[in-house]
């Protein structure tokens, strides 16, 4: 047996992205919600979006990996 989760990203029918185990039902891992005004910004590409901040998210912070990365000056993103 594997210690390996399985995740995946998508959309839900409200119009959130989340992150959730593949074959989990229940809360998900992490969920993104877009206001209004984003959602008419990014139309077709809201999921596109949603799936490249969580793939950002868990590669830049080891998430899944158990390790804590050294603190680095705090960006803010617009």
């Amino acid at each position: 047996m594997s210690d390996t989760a399985i995740l995946e990203i998508v959309e839900l029918a409200n119009g959130e992205v989340v992150l959730r185990p593949a074959e989990a039902s229940g809360e998900p891992l992490v969920s993104i919600r877009f206001s209004e005004e984003a959602v008419e910004l990014l139309k077709r590409s809201r999921f596109d979006v949603g799936r490249e901040m969580l793939d950002h998210a868990i590669t830049r912070t080891h998430l899944w990996e158990g390790e804590e990365e050294e603190p680095q000056d705090s960006a803010t993103v617009h």
